[in-house]
């Protein structure tokens, strides 16, 4: 069962150059920076890149609460994260962010994974605190 709300976290950033390493202990250190497209480097998690990766990581874990919860067995997930960049009235901001899907769940489940994927995307605590809408398109295959 979860925690009662609300619920706390914060991470440390500490630089000493171009790049900082954000600290959430007891969690491994994740080394970040500006990308490569704005004199960056790709050695290290951008903040554009990190923001995708929290939008997957937090549709998967809310899609596996969600189908735990209606017993359904997923098999197999693959996703793949797509935002675009660029110039707004407001300033740069992510104009889209798309969510490709590829699940893998058992036998005649593939509608009931679907609507679950979708019920799972409208609770994604991330996705619900991004300003552009997510698309998601969604493969399943059953087994």
């Amino acid at each position: 069962m979860p925690a009662p709300f609300p619920h706390h976290y914060e991470v440390t950033l500490r630089s000493e150059g171009d790049g900082g390493l954000l600290t959430a202990d007891p969690r491994p250190p994740i080394l970040g920076g500006a990308p490569a497209d704005f004199d960056g480097s790709d050695a290290w998690w951008s903040p554009e890149h990190l923001l995708l990766s929290s939008l997957s990581l937090c549709l998967l874990t809310t899609l596996r609460a969600v189908a735990a919860r209606a017993r359904l067995a997923l098999s197999a997930y693959v996703s793949r994260a797509e935002g675009v960049l660029d110039k707004t009235p407001e300033g740069l901001a992510f104009s889209s962010i798309t969510l490709h899907v590829d699940l893998k769940v058992a036998g005649d489940d593939a509608e009931r994974a679907r609507q679950l994927l979708e019920k799972a995307k409208k609770h994604c605590i991330v996705s619900n605190s991004l300003k552009p809408a997510v698309a998601l398109h969604v493969s399943i295959t059953t087994a």
